[in-house]
């Protein structure tokens, strides 16, 4: 089995903050002033906000702790620092 992505890692974190909550994605997502289909996306690793600030909101709605927020934006940065590989050259790509 392979190891889970970082962008999957962190959509796991989010569904579980949201599922404690027992709150809907559309309520959250009000409360946030963004998509419900937005914040889905987030929750099922289809997106990833360019910015914390909403992540941080979000475990705030959430409820979450200092502890909480610190390791969301832990797995949010190893997100953004992960190296996207460089595609093969192709037929249409200089060498």
């Amino acid at each position: 089995m392979s190891e889970p992505s970082a962008v999957a890692e962190l959509a796991a974190h989010l569904r579980h903050m949201r599922e404690k909550t027992g709150r809907s994605y559309d309520a959250l997502a009000r409360r946030l002033g963004v998509s419900k289909s937005t914040l889905h996306r987030y929750c099922s690793g289809e997106g990833v906000p360019p910015s914390f600030m909403l992540l941080e909101q979000f475990a705030r709605e959430c409820q979450a702790s200092r502890t909480q927020i610190l390791e969301l934006h832990r797995r949010w940065v190893r997100v953004q620092t992960v190296q996207i590989p460089e595609a093969e050259p192709g037929p249409w790509q200089p060498v």
